[in-house]
């Protein structure tokens, strides 16, 4: 006989022992797939300013006649929760639908100290 033949596990594999328990990221190919969606979940994200500006042009106009004296606080409240809810149902909302949606916001309006003490501060 020429030479023996070993079983399984006797030894390394040709050309080293293998590491697939990588802590870091690649070096191959650049940043590992988790950092790509952290970075895109971040580009998507809203800066504060940009929310801001939304709301003040969801608002804007209900606040200039609030102050203007058209109209009174839960006349400005109203109409700037059918513009959140048109804005995120959409106006052909199911009525059934808005009526929840609304009743929601208005709840969480009430249950919110900071909320309601500057609604009360409107009128």
């Amino acid at each position: 006989m020429a030479g023996k033949v070993s079983g399984p596990g006797s030894g390394p594999p040709v050309g080293g022992p293998i590491d697939d328990k990588s802590e870091g990221p690649s070096t191959v190919g650049g940043p590992r797939f988790a950092d790509k969606l952290g970075a895109a979940d971040e580009a998507k994200r809203p800066t504060d300013a940009a929310a801001a500006t939304a709301a003040r042009g969801l608002t804007a106009d209900v606040a200039a006649e609030l102050a203007a004296g058209r109209i009174d606080a839960k006349a400005a409240l109203d109409r700037v929760l059918e513009r959140v809810i048109d804005k995120q149902l959409g106006p052909g909302a199911p009525a059934e639908v808005r009526a929840k949606v609304r009743a929601a916001l208005e709840d969480a309006v009430a249950d919110d100290p900071l909320l309601s003490e500057k609604i009360k501060s409107l009128a």
